[in-house]
């Protein structure tokens, strides 16, 4: 990293962090809505302070999409950053330690909702470029903005701006998404120090998911036990049957549902490289045993999975309540690895459960298609130095990330069909996000803005 942009990033920290600690006192939930009339002029607000140009919010019939600039010269390289200025909700607050957009600053991090998820990630590059310029090393390199007002709850105003084919960004070269975790080891955490481990991480694409839910009703109402147990249906048997259908161990049973599935040669190499220690993770998480005898990260990154995220049916209540369920419901998500496709998934399930249990109602409730970048793309490299240079170690790379981001969406432009597409986590392992007490470490909000900074410098060069 240059010395004058380490001074400069240095000289407006304190500048920076009190502009970051303003987005984070202002809601923008876009699930509910709490604050979102007024959160994207304050984005706008900020870019504008720090120096962009052509600052834009575009209307949407959802929340809007901002967009920004910082061109040079037409003919130079463009970095287009992707990220997203809403939040998830805050839940109860009573289980934070502060107030959820309230920052606080407590042992080295930032804490709010949003710190990680994405306001402290999106932020970074806003700060990098205006610390270029700070220090008069800004390169012959155009930087372009993007942040999606609905990440958090479907992206469908980013989908709407996108199925326009935006003229202003059918010109990167590279789209660059800072989300997400580091990496981090379990190794520190099982061993008892109470702390992970932690090294960058280049992700070369994102799985996709699928969610959806199953309902079923077999009576009127919940029934007694004695009364009408064994000749009448009970839904929550019937739902648990149809469901255990659908795998078998570690298997995904459901036909057609792997279709379109291609894992390279070089991907595996590449997952085989990732540091593990699975007894410390087994350690960690207090588990009697993993789900798969694969190993960790083939199983996690190179193969799809279908998860029921809840069930619910009959009595929860203390005591007995001796019922037979006339109700049942599932809530499940599918990860889904490059080449599948949401909507061929989604009918291949249906097929399944209207073949076993025409009763059973399915819905489904959003999709995000896979990503893939080619691990050899040219790109990419100067993210890949410029995380060693500010880090001080070698980026883990990852195929693809285990999580599910919209970015696959930039393909279905026709000029950006071949665009690579990187995820770089700035936020430290534990960040929490989606949880109370969300935090962002000031280390990595800093180390942020200088790997932006130095990605920005070193793209001049490909």
């Amino acid at each position: 990293m240059a010395a004058d942009v380490t001074d400069a990033v240095e000289d407006g920290f304190e500048r920076y962090r009190a502009a970051l600690f303003d987005l984070l006192r202002q809601p923008s939930v876009s699930t509910t809505g709490e604050g979102m009339d007024v959160a994207p002029a304050l984005v706008c607000d900020t870019l504008s302070e720090f120096g962009f140009e052509g600052v834009t919010q575009v209307e949407t019939s959802r929340y809007p999409v901002v967009y920004a600039e910082h061109v040079v010269d037409e003919a130079a390289p463009t970095l287009l950053f992707y990220g997203h200025y809403d939040v998830q909700p805050s839940g109860d607050d009573a289980e934070w330690e502060s107030p959820p957009f309230e920052p606080t600053v407590r042992d080295g991090s930032i804490y709010a909702r949003g710190a990680g998820d994405n306001k402290g990630q999106f932020s970074a590059h806003v700060f990098a470029v205006h610390a270029l310029r700070e220090a008069d090393a800004y390169p012959d390199v155009n930087v372009k903005l993007l942040l999606d007002g609905g990440e958090e709850s479907g992206s469908a105003g980013f989908r709407e701006y996108l199925s326009d084919e935006p003229a202003e960004i059918t010109d990167a070269d590279l789209v660059y998404v800072a989300d997400g975790p580091m990496f981090g080891s379990a190794t520190d955490a099982a061993g008892g120090s109470g702390a992970r481990s932690q090294r960058p991480l280049i992700a070369y694409g994102n799985k996709g998911i699928l969610s959806f839910q199953l309902d079923l009703r077999t009576a009127r109402t919940d029934l007694h036990s004695g009364n009408f147990g064994g000749p009448v249906p009970n839904a929550a048997t019937e739902l648990v049957a149809l469901l255990s259908s659908m795998r078998e161990g570690d298997e995904i049973t459901v036909e057609g549902f792997h279709d379109g599935i291609d894992v390279t040669d070089s991907d595996r190499r590449t997952v085989e490289n990732i540091p593990v220690d699975e007894d410390a993770i087994r350690a960690e998480l207090e588990l009697s045993h993993l789900a798969s005898d694969r190993p960790y990260y083939e199983r996690l990154l190179l193969h799809p999975t279908l998860t029921i995220n809840g069930l619910s049916s009959g009595y929860q209540g203390d005591g007995m309540k001796t019922v037979l369920p006339s109700r049942a419901t599932a809530k499940l998500d599918c990860r889904l690895v490059p080449n599948q496709d949401p909507d061929e998934v989604f009918e291949a399930v249906r097929a399944h459960v209207t073949a076993r249990h025409p009763d059973v109602e399915i819905t489904k409730q959003g999709t995000f298609p896979p990503l893939k970048t080619p691990l050899e793309a040219p790109a990419a490299e100067p993210v890949e130095e410029a995380l060693a240079a500010v880090w001080g170690q070698s980026p883990v790379v990852f195929p693809v990330l285990g999580g599910s981001l919209p970015a696959a969406y930039f393909r279905e432009v026709p000029e950006l069909a071949d665009v690579p597409v990187v995820v770089v986590p700035y936020a430290n392992p534990d960040q929490g996000n989606h949880s109370p007490n969300e935090h962002l470490d000031l280390d990595c909000f800093r180390n942020g803005i200088e790997t932006s900074a130095e990605a920005i410098r070193r793209f001049a060069e490909i």
